[in-house]
């Protein structure tokens, strides 16, 4: 599967997780130190940065900010896709 939308989502600051789309620029997150994006994912992003400095990449227009939302975005979707992809294989689906 070939899609854009990870990485179109992570441009306008926008984080996939298990519950649901996160817009990290609102303010509720400025002060979510500690927090990961999502608690499952295990990506390079989620380990190393919390959702209060992420915030701050986005509001200060850094350009590392679109880099490590677009690194959690794929990396979600990847897990999504294997985890659909294992369902389907076992007949949950």
């Amino acid at each position: 599967m070939d899609s854009s939308y990870p990485t179109k989502l992570a441009r306008h600051g926008t984080l996939m997780t298990n519950d649901g789309l996160i817009r990290i620029k609102r303010g509720q997150h400025a002060k979510s130190f500690g927090m990961k994006v999502d608690p499952d994912c295990e990506c390079s992003t989620c380990t190393h940065y919390d959702r209060a400095y992420l915030c701050h990449l986005f509001k200060a227009n850094e350009p590392v900010a679109l880099q490590l939302a677009t690194v959690h975005n794929l990396q979600f979707m990847n897990q999504l896709m294997t985890k659909l992809r294992n369902d389907i294989i076992e007949g949950k689906l």
